[in-house]
């Protein structure tokens, strides 16, 4: 059978319009046509009923239709696989990492990985904390780099790293070296507050910071790189692991503000594991080297 027909079918079934079907698959509308009767003379029963411009499924074409996706699923990971092989790689693993080490300290982790051991081929979801121990228990995934702990069990947890949590603020223009440091209780006082970046400790540390100032206001922004884009721009301020801070306090783009009045908290970074092979040995050791 020619998978371009097994394509075609697949394709109609999700957009429903032989039209549309051909714009996707940069084919002539006749075409579609034509892969789908030579598909239902091949199977013998028809997997369309037509309904003006409309196609949909018919009950054996419900059923045929995950067949179909999954032999156009084997055949292109054979092809990847391949492809892999042939660049060099003999091994892969899965990483499911959280937005917040992604966009830190992973790309400098897997530059140096990557240059020890180059037959390996890793590839990388970047997901919520709270989905990474899923993702591990169920296999989807070899290993998490996640920024919570889990309760689920047949997981081993491994804590590598603490993070210190430190306040950022926009940069005000002054000279490091010579400008007076900011007050914190300015700063909280006169900015909202960028919360709930990090999966862990925002609650906690809302309530500290509403005991020293009622008024203070927060807006939830989840992702890191948003926040930190925010705080640039001037919009206002948030307390994040220093580790997602280090390049824009580096660039001055970005001020750290001391603070007494609060009790910091650490942002834990932990490793997260099923089942043990060769290639998640060698990258949990890495890990342990990298976070002594």
């Amino acid at each position: 059978m020619d998978l371009k027909i097994l394509k075609t079918f697949i394709t109609a079934a999700k957009n429903e319009n032989f039209h549309e079907t051909a714009e996707k698959l940069y084919i002539a509308q006749p075409t579609v046509t034509v892969h789908i009767k030579q598909l239902e003379n091949l199977v013998g029963i028809e997997l369309f009923e037509r309904k003006g411009r409309n196609i949909f499924l018919t009950t054996a074409g419900k059923r045929f239709l995950p067949y179909a996706q999954e032999i156009i699923a084997k055949y292109d990971t054979g092809i990847q696989d391949l492809e892999n092989w042939r660049q060099g790689y003999d091994r892969k693993m899965t990483l499911a990492v959280s937005p917040l080490i992604a966009a830190s300290v992973l790309p400098s982790l897997l530059r140096v990985f990557l240059k020890e051991h180059p037959t390996i081929e890793i590839e990388c979801n970047v997901m919520e904390s709270v989905h990474i121990a899923e993702a591990v228990q169920t296999g989807s995934v070899d290993f998490g780099l996640s920024r919570m702990q889990s309760t689920l069990p047949s997981i081993e947890i491994e804590k590598l790293y603490d993070d210190p949590v430190i306040l950022i603020a926009p940069h005000d223009g002054g000279d490091l070296e010579t400008a007076p440091p900011l007050d914190p209780e300015e700063v909280v006082y006169n900015n909202i507050i960028f919360s709930h970046n990090h999966p862990e400790y925002w609650d906690d540390l809302l309530f500290q910071i509403r005991q020293i100032n009622q008024r203070a206001r927060s807006m939830v922004v989840s992702q890191v790189n948003v926040t930190k884009r925010f705080i640039e721009e001037g919009l206002g301020i948030s307390f994040l692991p220093s580790s997602t801070v280090k390049r824009e306090l580096l660039e001055g783009r970005v001020l750290h503000v001391n603070v007494d009045s609060i009790l910091l908290p650490m942002a834990s970074t932990y490793l997260l594991c099923k089942r043990k092979t060769e290639e998640t040995e060698l990258f949990t050791s890495y890990l342990k080297r990298y976070y002594p």
